[in-house]
């Protein structure tokens, strides 16, 4: 796929609708930018291994896009995203509903350049990028609790209780994974509670989104 503003919301519209997912006419170019932006900064430092104009469409925005079927968007929600990386999923999610509330904990001060360079390029409000681990965050006295934590990039076994302490008492925490949730797998201070499965389109692969909370 070129980058070609028209192919490009062809493709997109016709791959959200495979998991029908709804796109509005004013996310498409922000999603296009995005794209661009990626691309172009990519080349400098590496912020992810996909440089397939359709992969990335496919395996990073409309993979992203599918936490909103696990995700009440009627009211304001407060996100975070642990290990943002690239922005995947709080970029696109916030493309598609502009009044979620973001925080993007990202330690890589090259990523975290991106991630802001991106917001502001775009004029999005109500998100910040965070330079700091989880455990340092988790650590600040000016620390915020969460509607949803969402975790695509990043292995949580070992932190359960530090999720749980940045959740509010109705909480959720929304792994992006491979797989389903194998039995024995626990997280501290957290139980599950869904599993949604889904294909991505065009043969990419399996994916789940796998719920817990308090």
């Amino acid at each position: 796929m070129e980058q070609d503003p028209i192919q490009f919301e062809a493709s997109f519209r016709r791959f959200a609708t495979e998991l029908a997912i709804p796109i509005n006419d004013s996310c498409v170019p922000l999603f296009f930018h995005y794209l661009c932006e990626l691309k172009k900064w990519n080349k400098a430092i590496n912020l992810t291994a996909i440089d397939d104009d359709e992969e990335i469409l496919i395996k990073h925005f409309v993979d992203s896009l599918a936490g909103i079927k696990v995700i009440d968007n009627t009211s304001k929600n407060e996100f975070l995203d642990v290990g943002a990386g690239a922005g995947f999923p709080s970029l696109p999610l916030k493309f598609l509903l502009p009044q979620l509330e973001l925080e993007l904990l990202e330690p890589s001060e090259k990523k975290g350049s991106f991630l802001r360079y991106v917001i502001g390029s775009l004029g999005l409000r109500q998100m910040t990028v965070v330079p700091a681990k989880l455990e340092q965050y988790v650590r600040r006295q000016n620390r915020r609790t969460f509607n949803y934590i969402v975790v695509r990039a990043f292995k949580v076994d070992e932190s359960g209780r530090l999720l749980a302490d940045l959740l509010k008492p109705d909480g959720k925490v929304i792994l992006y994974r491979a797989e389903r949730i194998p039995r024995g797998f626990a997280l501290a201070g957290l139980a599950l509670v869904d599993e949604v499965e889904y294909e991505l389109p065009s043969g990419y692969g399996h994916r789940v989104l796998s719920v817990f909370s308090k």
